[in-house]
């Protein structure tokens, strides 16, 4: 194991993220010097006196290593962040996972993966919908996520391996704890064909602080985010609002208006989600509706020669990621929000951009 590796999994085990190693490389700090120098050297890039003290008691019981060989000997990938089968969506996050545990096959997520979750406690309704999602991400070979949980998720993930698809759970615990136990069996089913990942240690138990942390994965992740059942206040609800600060498109599956794991759902979607009415609408068949994954031969079809420069480069932007917010266009095209809210006003006026939830553009079809 070489000395960067066994750096991040320190850093990683005592609870630190990407900022607190761009911190040390932008110093150009020796790795070594965690677990060497002086104290007062190290905590100016930072770093906690207690998270230092940490940091060497697990360095000098040869922790690193001892968790690097029980990696290996479980068939556990341990991928860091400048790895390149690191996945690249978890960029988004300021406070990425310096490694991921990663239990099964290595699946590319970069293209269209699925996002799906709720409640433990759901409804035969909603436990069919979730299935009937899994299915057909594998009809249609996208990768299913979803954080490894019983109810809406776990039906979510097996209806993926029922119908021979790639599904990947997210850990709120470490890859090597069975949690629920309930999951044992699924968990197996998981790792024939996809993955089980987390960002904590071996050994990890799952308790209550930890699920939000495995939800921001779980949200930037996903291109899309479908919330099948939930309660206002619920992991589910956590998860969209991440999603959606990422950028990302949230779908909901409306329910019974007196159903407590329906207010989550119902809300959303009167907040400006997409409503998931049917398989067709999600799947792109029917035309007439938005669109969630277009036809890629024709996703440049639109005609562009009589726009500017600035027009063209939003437009095409949309065009790959879908609905965005002013501020998320303004960073990916490198232009001030002011300047970007002018010009979607004369796309607007046009009819090439349209309001497809609130603050949130999208491209017409």
């Amino acid at each position: 194991m070489d000395e960067v590796l066994k750096a991040l999994l320190l850093l990683n085990k005592v609870g630190l993220d990407i900022r607190a190693w761009h911190k040390l490389s932008s110093q150009n700090v020796i790795l070594s010097s965690l677990w060497k120098d002086d104290f007062d050297k190290i905590k100016e890039f930072g770093i906690s006196e207690n998270s230092l003290t940490k940091i060497r008691e697990n360095e000098r019981s040869g922790w690193a290593e001892k968790e690097f060989e029980k990696c290996q000997k479980f068939g556990i990938n341990i991928i860091p962040f400048l790895d390149a089968q690191y996945p690249k969506t978890l960029s988004n996050l300021k406070d990425a996972p310096l490694v991921l545990y990663w239990k099964g096959q290595i699946i590319d997520l970069i293209t269209r993966p699925v996002g799906v979750v709720g409640t433990r406690r759901c409804t035969i309704y909603g436990q069919r919908i979730a299935e009937r999602i899994g299915i057909h991400c594998a009809k249609a070979n996208v990768p299913l996520i979803s954080g490894g949980a019983a109810g809406i998720d776990g039906f979510a993930h097996n209806g993926v391996c029922d119908a021979d698809g790639k599904t990947v759970a997210v850990f709120g615990n470490g890859v090597d704890v069975v949690y629920p136990q309930s999951n044992r069996e699924l968990f197996d089913r998981i790792c024939d064909k996809g993955a089980l990942i987390s960002e904590f240690p071996l050994g990890v138990k799952g308790e209550a602080w930890r699920f939000p942390r495995r939800n921001r994965l779980v949200a930037a992740l996903s291109e899309k985010l479908i919330v099948v059942e939930a309660p206002l206040k619920s992991g589910a609800m956590i998860t969209a609002r991440l999603a959606l600060d990422l950028g990302r498109e949230v779908w909901a599956v409306p329910g019974h208006i007196n159903e407590q794991v329906s207010e989550g759902c119902n809300k959303l979607i009167f907040d400006g989600a997409y409503p998931y009415i049917n398989d067709e609408v999600f799947w792109g068949i029917q035309k007439e509706q938005k669109l969630l994954f277009k036809d890629q031969t024709n996703i440049y079809s639109l005609c562009l020669d009589n726009l500017s420069l600035e027009e063209a480069s939003i437009v095409k932007f949309l065009q790959r990621s879908g609905g965005h917010t002013i501020d998320n266009i303004a960073n990916e095209v490198n232009m001030g929000a002011a300047n970007v809210l002018k010009i979607i006003a004369i796309l607007s006026a046009k009819e090439i951009v349209y309001t497809s939830a609130p603050g949130r553009f999208s491209v017409n079809a």
